[in-house]
């Protein structure tokens, strides 16, 4: 089957990324509060105004990436086809398109990550936290930690738009399993496999971001040795439970939206 994002035009995928984005915050916002907290060693809360403390930033930054994500990966899969007709990808040209097409969004989330962070620590408003950030660190402190989440992004997305797809269709081909069932086991595939990889970067990018400052947190490979020498190799993996269960959720849903949403979006091209 050829890929929805082939069939779809550059706004048109924006528009998609951006709808599976605000949905995949809206349902998954309290795991990430857990997952920064428990990063940067602070105390977890079943209090919701804490849990969704920084949402509409969180909301601002997934619908950004994914709204980025969609169309650059579509984009990129043109790039790597070399045609405009759209064909159905390898396995190796899905991931290697959306390995590309998340990396290059890194670029446009990091700085709203921070923003997200820096709310969740300080409590300010959405307003008043970019001048915080500012008086802390300057114009250059809003890409602190922005080459982790290019490194990160660029996993993830490959592992939605990619490794996901390709593992529920060899499970549905190869193995005659049904269409939920594929996908059900594509995301926990993909999320484990993806959210594994992917976490000592997300690691050190909450760190930095978490301290913007610089008070304990400097350069990307200074706060990789501090992390080393506050807990050795499991201090990278703080907070992966929480990390890689929202990740399977949200393979689930992106890959969902992808190939379940757009169609109702878009009915001409289906």
């Amino acid at each position: 089957m050829t890929d929805a994002l082939q069939l779809l035009s550059p706004q048109e995928n924006t528009v998609l990324g951006i709808a599976a984005g605000a949905f995949d915050v809206l349902t998954t916002q309290w795991m990430v509060y857990c997952k920064t907290a428990t990063q940067q060693r602070l105390p977890l809360t079943l209090d919701p105004r804490v849990l969704y403390r920084g949402v509409t930033a969180s909301a601002l930054s997934m619908s950004l990436i994914t709204g980025a994500q969609f169309p650059l990966t579509a984009a990129c899969t043109r790039l790597i086809t070399g045609s405009a007709v759209p064909r159905r990808l390898t396995d190796l040209e899905q991931i290697s398109a959306g390995a590309m097409g998340g990396a290059l969004s890194g670029l446009i989330c990091g700085p709203t990550e921070l923003l997200m962070i820096q709310q969740q620590r300080s409590g300010l408003s959405l307003l008043a936290t970019p001048g915080n950030i500012a008086n802390l660190s300057g114009v250059t402190g809003f890409f602190r930690g922005t080459p982790m989440v290019m490194g990160r992004e660029a996993l993830f997305t490959a592992g939605y738009l990619g490794i996901v797809p390709s593992l529920s269709r060899y499970a549905r081909e190869a193995h005659g399993l049904g269409e939920e069932a594929s996908r059900v086991l594509g995301a926990v595939g993909g999320g484990v496999l993806v959210g594994t990889l992917s976490h000592p970067f997300d690691t050190i990018k909450t760190c930095q971001q978490g301290d913007v400052a610089q008070k304990t947190y400097g350069s990307a490979l200074h706060t990789a040795k501090a992390l080393m020498a506050e807990g050795g190799v499991p201090r990278f993996f703080l907070g992966i439970p929480w990390r890689t269960s929202r990740m399977v959720l949200e393979m689930f849903m992106l890959d969902k939206a992808k190939d379940v949403i757009a169609p109702l979006i878009f009915p001409d091209k289906f």
